[in-house]
C-alpha cells in the first residue's frame, strides 16, 4: 500500500539510469524589409544558445540569456526558481501538481524545454515538471519567446527555453551548499569538475526534502483541513544525480551527459471544491523517476562544412494513487506509468561564400505503457501501450544582404503518427509544413533591430488523444493539430553615452484550432474533454531595461503586456482562454559591496486572468504582488573557492497568488543556507 502523505518512502539511493505558398511570400516580404543585430538579452548581450549554433551570417530569433553568475545570484533551489524572474515567462503549478512553463501566455505544451539538445517533456503527457529539476545543473539559458529555430523541430511552436549544463572549462572546481528553510525544507548538494587533457568530467549529486507548501490565505483554499501555515499533501522528497564527459578534439567535441531524478511528492488538491458537490482529485506520486541520457557531438568535415549531431534516450516511470478524500487513508486506485524515448537530430551545414545552408532532421520515438489498478477490489487491469513517432526535415538558407543585413529563412515538413493506441481507435498520421524567417539590421553602433515570422505545428500528445486519466476525461477522436503563426519585432539600444541597456518587443500570435478543455455531463458524472477552438489570436508587447548605475548598483525594470483572445464559436460566442494574465511587471534592485557580498530586492506584479469554476462558469483570478529579497556574503577564501553565507524570504507580505483556482502559490517562505563556490 502507497504511504499516505508525509510519511515519505524515504530517499531512494538508486542510479537507475503549413507551411502554406502565401505565409512563405510573408516571410520573404518580412525578411527583405526587416532588421536584427545579433542577441538580445535582459542583463547580459553575450551568446548563450546551446541547441541552435550561430553563425557569422545567420540571423537567429533574439533571445533572453542568462550565465552562471546571473543565475547564482537568484539563488535558485530549483528550475522554477531561475525562469520566475523573466519577463514574459509564467511559471504555475497545476492541477496535477506539475510547476509549468509558459512563454507569453502559451498553453504549456506550446513551448518546449531542452537540456544539452534534449527535450526533457515526456512525450505522453508533453510537459516537464520544472519543480523537480536542481538549479545547479545549470550553467546557461537562453529563452526564445518567438518562432523557435529550425534545429528544435515539431511542437516547440510558441519558444523555446535551451539549457545548458555544460562546464566552461578551466581548472578543476568544487561546488557545494547546504541550506534550510519553511515547512522542514532542507537541501543538500555538490558538484565537481575535472580536467584531464582532452576531457573534462563533470559529477554531481542533489538532495532536497520539504514537509509542504506555505499557505498565504485559506480563503482560496476552504476545503484544505490543514492548520497552520502549511498545504495538505505537499510533501516532497528528491535525490538527483548528475554525471558529463567532453571530449575536446582539433577535428571536433564531444559531450555525454546524464541526469537522474527520483521523487516522492503530494498533490495539492483543487481546495475550493466541496468534496461533497463537487469532485476534487486527492492524487500522490509515490514514485517519480526519470533518467535521461544527452550525446552531442560537433564536427569539422572540412574548412567549410560542419555536422552537428544530438541524440537522446529517456527512461520515465511514476505511479498515481488517487485516495477517496483528502485525509488520505484510503487509497482506491493506481496507476503504473512507463515510458521509454529514442530521439536524434542531424544538422548539416556548408558555407558556400554567397550563402551559407542547413540541412536538418531529427526523429524520436515514445513508448508509453501504464496499467490501472483497482486498491480496493485488489484487481489490476490490463497493461495499455500507446507509441508516438515524430519526424522532421527542413533546410535554411543564411543570406548576408549587405554587411548590416542579414537574413536566415527555414522550411520544415514534420510528421506525427501513434502505431500504438492502447485500443482506442487509431487515428491517422498528421502532417503539416512549418517555416521561419529572421533578418538582421545593425541599424548603427547602438541600435539593432530583429523581425521574425514563423509557422509552426504543434500535434496533440498521447495523453489528449488517448488519456483517460483515471476516469476524468472523455476522449475525443476528432482532435486536430494546433497552427501557430508568430512574428515579433526586438529594438535593442545599448547607448555609448549611458550605462543602459533597453529593449522593446512588439509581437503577434495567430492559433487555428487552439486546443482546450470543456465539461461533458455523462450520465450525470462531469468530464473534461479536450477540443478544438476555431482559433485565437494574441497581441503583446514587453519591454526591458538595465541600468548599471554605479559600480555597485544595478537596476532592473521589465514590463509585459497581452492581449489574448479566442475566435467566436459557431453560436456567435467568444471562448475564454484561461490561466492568462494581463499584464506582468518585475522591478530588481542589485548592490554589491566591495567586500563580494550582493543583496538583491525584487517587486514582481502579476495582473488578473480568469479561470474555470468546476460547474463551467468563469472566474477572475485577481492580480497579485510580490516582494522578494536575495543576498550573500562570502565569509571565507580557501584554495577550493569562497565560502558564502545566502538567504532568501520570497513573498515577504505573505500575498496571495493564485494563477489557478483552488491551487495558489506558496505564501512567505525564507531559506538559509552555505555554500562552497569555486573560483
Amino acid at each position: 500500500m502507497t504511504p499516505p502523505p508525509h510519511h515519505s518512502g524515504g530517499t531512494r539511493q538508486r542510479l537507475r539510469m503549413s507551411m502554406r505558398a502565401s505565409s512563405l511570400s510573408m516571410l520573404a516580404v518580412l525578411s527583405a524589409g526587416a532588421a536584427l543585430g545579433e542577441e538580445v538579452a535582459t542583463g547580459s548581450l553575450e551568446e548563450i544558445s546551446v541547441t541552435a549554433a550561430r553563425s557569422e551570417d545567420r540571423a537567429l530569433q533574439p533571445a533572453t540569456t542568462l550565465n552562471e553568475e546571473q543565475i547564482e545570484r537568484l539563488l535558485p533551489t530549483d528550475f522554477t526558481e531561475v525562469f520566475r524572474s523573466v519577463m514574459g515567462v509564467g511559471i504555475r503549478t497545476n492541477s496535477r501538481g506539475e510547476a509549468v512553463l509558459r512563454l507569453r501566455g502559451s498553453e504549456e505544451r506550446q513551448s518546449q524545454v531542452f537540456i544539452d539538445g534534449a527535450p526533457i517533456s515526456v512525450p505522453w503527457d508533453g510537459r516537464p515538471d520544472l519543480s523537480l529539476f536542481p538549479a545547479s545543473f545549470i550553467r546557461n539559458v537562453s529563452v526564445i519567446k518567438s518562432a523557435a529555430p529550425i534545429e528544435f523541430g515539431a511542437n516547440a511552436v510558441l519558444g523555446v527555453v535551451d539549457i545548458s549544463t555544460l562546464e566552461s572549462g578551466g581548472p578543476a572546481r568544487v561546488n557545494a551548499r547546504s541550506e534550510f528553510g519553511s515547512h522542514g525544507s532542507y537541501l543538500v548538494e555538490g558538484e565537481v569538475y575535472v580536467p584531464t587533457g582532452d576531457l573534462g568530467l563533470q559529477f554531481g549529486a542533489n538532495h532536497f526534502s520539504r514537509d509542504a507548501l506555505t499557505v498565504a490565505s485559506r480563503d482560496p483554499i476552504p476545503f484544505d483541513p490543514l492548520e497552520g501555515e502549511g498545504r495538505t499533501n505537499t510533501d516532497l522528497t528528491s535525490t538527483s544525480f548528475f554525471a558529463a564527459a567532453a571530449l575536446e578534439k582539433d577535428w571536433g567535441t564531444f559531450r555525454l551527459s546524464a541526469i537522474d531524478i527520483d521523487a516522492d511528492k503530494g498533490i495539492a488538491a483543487a481546495a475550493h471544491i466541496d468534496p461533497d458537490d463537487g469532485s476534487p482529485r486527492f492524487w500522490r506520486y509515490p514514485d517519480w523517476h526519470m533518467t535521461q541520457l544527452s550525446l552531442a557531438g560537433d564536427i569539422a568535415l572540412g574548412d567549410d562544412t560542419g555536422l552537428r549531431l544530438n541524440a537522446w534516450h529517456q527512461r520515465f516511470e511514476q505511479q498515481i494513487v488517487s485516495y477517496s478524500d483528502i485525509s488520505y487513508s484510503v487509497a482506491e486506485d493506481r496507476q503504473d506509468d512507463r515510458d521509454r524515448t529514442y530521439g536524434g537530430r542531424m544538422v548539416l551545414s556548408h558555407d558556400w561564400q554567397a550563402v551559407t545552408t542547413r540541412l536538418v532532421t531529427s526523429l524520436q520515438e515514445s513508448t508509453h505503457t501504464q496499467s490501472e489498478t483497482d486498491l480496493i477490489a485488489g484487481e489490476a487491469g490490463t497493461p495499455e501501450q500507446f507509441r508516438q513517432r515524430l519526424f522532421s526535415i527542413g533546410g535554411e538558407v543564411d543570406i548576408p544582404m549587405s554587411e548590416k543585413i542579414k537574413s536566415s529563412l527555414s522550411l520544415a515538413y514534420d510528421r506525427a503518427s501513434t502505431p500504438l493506441t492502447g485500443g482506442r481507435p487509431s487515428q491517422p498520421a498528421i502532417s503539416n509544413w512549418a517555416a521561419s524567417g529572421a533578418t538582421a539590421w545593425q541599424a548603427s553602433d547602438e541600435l539593432t533591430i530583429t523581425a521574425t515570422l514563423g509557422l509552426r505545428t504543434r500535434f496533440p500528445t498521447m495523453r489528449e488523444l488517448y488519456g483517460t486519466a483515471l476516469g476524468r476525461f472523455l476522449l475525443n477522436p476528432d482532435l486536430k493539430p494546433e497552427t501557430a503563426m508568430v512574428g515579433d519585432v526586438t529594438f535593442a539600444w545599448t547607448p555609448a553615452s549611458l550605462p543602459l541597456e533597453l529593449t522593446i518587443t512588439p509581437w503577434f500570435t495567430r492559433i487555428d484550432d487552439t486546443l482546450s478543455q470543456r465539461n461533458v455531463r455523462v450520465d450525470g458524472v462531469s468530464l473534461r474533454q479536450r477540443y478544438n477552438l476555431d482559433g485565437s489570436r494574441g497581441l503583446g508587447i514587453e519591454a526591458a531595461a538595465v541600468w548599471h548605475a554605479s559600480e555597485a548598483i544595478t537596476l532592473e525594470a521589465s514590463a509585459f503586456w497581452q492581449d489574448l483572445k479566442a475566435e467566436l464559436d459557431e453560436n456567435g460566442n467568444r471562448p475564454t482562454l484561461y490561466q492568462r494574465p494581463k499584464g506582468q511587471l518585475l522591478l530588481a534592485a542589485n548592490y554589491s559591496f566591495t567586500s563580494g557580498a550582493s543583496v538583491r530586492a525584487e517587486v514582481n506584479h502579476t495582473g488578473h486572468a480568469f479561470d474555470e469554476n468546476e460547474d463551467g462558469s468563469v472566474a477572475r483570478l485577481s492580480g497579485s504582488t510580490e516582494l522578494n529579497l536575495k543576498f550573500y556574503v562570502p565569509v571565507k577564501h580557501t584554495s577550493y573557492g569562497v565560502w558564502q553565507l545566502y538567504g532568501a524570504v520570497n513573498n515577504i507580505t505573505d500575498t496571495v497568488v493564485l494563477p489557478q483556482l483552488g491551487l495558489p502559490d506558496a505564501g512567505r517562505a525564507f531559506k538559509l543556507g552555505i555554500r562552497l563556490t569555486g573560483d
